[in-house]
C-alpha cells in the first residue's frame, strides 16, 4: 500500500478538486459516460472527506486516487465527445458523396 497522507487534511482534497473542475469546465456533465465518471469522482471525494475527518488517512488516500482517476477519465471523455461527433459527421458526408458519385463509363 502507498505511503499514508502526511499533510494537512485539506491538501489532498484540493489536489483532487483540480481534475474535477477541469472535467466540469470541459462539459463532462453534458456527456453520459463522462458525467457518470464525474459523479463517481465527486462521491469518492466526499467519502475521502469523511475518512479524513475520522483520521483514516490511508483509506482516504485510496478514495482520492480513485476520485482523481475518475475525474481524469471524465475529462478525457468530455474532450473526446466533440471530436467523435465531428468524425461521425465527416464519415456521413463521405458516405453521402460515395452514394451520389456516378462511376465513369
Amino acid at each position: 500500500m502507498g505511503a499514508p497522507l502526511r499533510y494537512g487534511p485539506s491538501e489532498p482534497l484540493v489536489d483532487t478538486q483540480v481534475p474535477i473542475q477541469q472535467a466540469e469546465e470541459a462539459g463532462a456533465a453534458q456527456h453520459p459516460d463522462a458525467a457518470q465518471h464525474l459523479e463517481w469522482a465527486r462521491q469518492q471525494t466526499q467519502g475521502a472527506r469523511r475518512l479524513i475527518e475520522q483520521n483514516r488517512r490511508d483509506e482516504a488516500a485510496l478514495f482520492l486516487k480513485r476520485a482523481a482517476a475518475d475525474a481524469e477519465l471524465a475529462l478525457a471523455l468530455a474532450r473526446e465527445a466533440p471530436a467523435r461527433a465531428e468524425a461521425d459527421q465527416v464519415l456521413q458526408q463521405v458516405r453521402e458523396l460515395q452514394q451520389t458519385t456516378v462511376p465513369a463509363q
